[in-house]
């Protein structure tokens, strides 16, 4: 009688692990890069400022974008003006009513400006310590001045106007708080007088500007063709024209903000200025995040 040797008994396969752990695993991977540019950008001490500002203002931007919503004159004006556009369209109905367009909670435009009242009251403590930083910009400066004799006329005059503006910004954000005994209208003139001075600052900015500009073209006519065609010389320009663009953008928005707080009545609502706000925050805040 033959015997056959039995077969081997099948080994049993590793269960798979979980679909949902593994999707977590590479998720968390994934976003390791992501995570790592967020706390170099968001929790550096050199760009605490700016993430402040770019919120605030944002934040303002859409408070008064909700608020605009829900007044009820300005959405009679909205819908009356949509109304006239429809007869352009052969009379096709937009809306039927004002009410049925979908409102958020009324409340929440308040709430998003508590919390704004709050990012200014820390940016302008957090300034407090801003004079240690202007006189070292100033010292800076005095040892080692911009060599062509228009930008450092204004390079000196902005130190000087903002080791005066910082103190008086101090003073006033204290005696806001009760801390420092000077009267309210004392401290109304203080808020005001140290606006203009960054608003001068601000003007500087674009004469600065202009006239970098003017010897940057100045210099780009006078190269040699060979300094033309260096790569790296070619990519320091591009970058360099990059820069002023975004600081020409930054100035011109931060303008109407340096002369609406500059006069008592001011000149723009605060829906105006969470737009400038934000767009000042958001084209120095974004090149961060890209290159970052």
């Amino acid at each position: 009688m033959s015997s056959t040797t039995p077969a081997p008994a099948a080994t049993p396969a590793t269960p798979p692990p979980s679909t949902l752990h593994t999707r977590i695993l590479n998720a968390a991977r994934s976003s390791d890069p992501s995570l790592a540019k967020a706390s170099r950008i968001l929790s550096s001490a050199s760009t605490l400022d700016l993430n402040l500002m770019t919120a605030q203002y944002s934040l303002t931007f859409l408070a008064e974008s909700i608020k605009f919503i829900h007044n009820k004159a300005a959405l009679a004006r909205l819908f009356a003006r949509l109304s006239a556009l429809s007869t352009y369209f052969d009379s096709v109905t937009i809306v039927s009513k004002p009410g049925d367009i979908l409102l958020p909670p009324s409340q929440t435009a308040l709430r998003l400006r508590r919390l704004t009242a709050l990012i200014s009251d820390v940016r302008i403590f957090n300034r407090l310590w801003g004079t240690i930083t202007m006189l070292k910009w100033g010292s800076a400066v005095l040892q080692a001045p911009p060599k062509d004799a228009i930008l450092k006329l204004i390079a000196y005059t902005q130190v000087v106007s903002n080791n005066i503006y910082q103190p008086l910004e101090n003073i006033a954000y204290l005696a806001s708080h009760d801390i420092l005994p000077v009267d309210k209208l004392t401290v109304k003139k203080l808020w005001i007088f140290s606006s203009r001075l960054w608003a001068l600052h601000i003007i500087l900015e674009f004469v600065r500007l202009a006239r970098e500009y003017a010897l940057s073209s100045k210099s780009s006519a006078s190269a040699t063709t060979s300094e033309k065609l260096d790569p790296e010389l070619a990519a320091e320009r591009v970058k360099a024209k990059k820069l002023w663009t975004r600081q020409l953008i930054v100035t011109a928005a931060y303008f109407p903000l340096t002369i609406h707080w500059s006069l008592e009545s001011g000149i723009i609502n605060d829906w105006m200025v969470g737009l400038f706000g934000s767009i000042a925050g958001g084209v120095r805040f974004f090149p961060l995040w890209r290159e970052g």
